[in-house]
């Protein structure tokens, strides 16, 4: 969001662009994925930063549909099996803070059950992770994997790849041993 839009960019700086996630079986196997490009409001000129990490570009997001329709589908999407009856492993709490900032920001009714259930049950599993080696600071998604002897699977700052890398770190986690 641009500097000279003061009120907006006090509520959030940014908009979201893509969003990704993996649904997880018991077995932590893959089960279902959800991807989807969300067209900026605020602005029509993508950040040289962002671009040049996600490869997203503005003519990427040109048919994208606005937050509110995409943000609906994917609350659909995670309650498809189940209402409310899931977690969110995210790596980092920066997408927690974005999503609960571009909420206010789009003014979209965070009392609703659902969204307040998603916004409760997020976990910051990069901090979790770092717990779990025993770590006194966070380390990125991409050395994490390597720590581990694995590949990043994918391009880095794809919203599906990293929640797939993220998947990926958290059934080796519930295999304490293997860690």
């Amino acid at each position: 969001i641009k500097r000279e839009q003061r009120q907006a960019r006090r509520i959030c700086a940014g908009e979201i662009i893509e969003i990704g996630a993996v649904k997880l079986n018991e077995q932590g196997k893959e089960i279902s994925f959800y991807k989807e490009y969300v067209l900026p409001e605020y602005t029509t000129e993508m950040d040289n930063t962002c671009q040049q990490l996600t490869g997203i570009t503005m003519s990427v997001l040109s048919g994208a549909d606005h937050f509110r329709t995409v943000y609906e589908r994917f609350l659909r999407w995670c309650n498809a099996e189940e209402v409310n009856n899931y977690e969110i492993y995210a790596w980092s709490e920066s997408d927690w803070r974005q999503l609960n900032g571009e909420l206010l920001l789009k003014q979209l009714d965070i009392t609703g059950a659902d969204v307040r259930w998603m916004l409760e049950h997020w976990k910051n599993f990069q901090q979790i992770y770092c717990n779990i080696l025993g770590l006194n600071q966070v380390i990125s998604l991409d050395k994490a994997v390597s720590a581990l002897g694995e590949k990043f699977d994918g391009q880095m700052h794809d919203a599906l790849w990293d929640a797939r890398n993220t998947s990926k770190l958290y059934v080796i986690s519930k295999e304490k041993k293997e860690l």
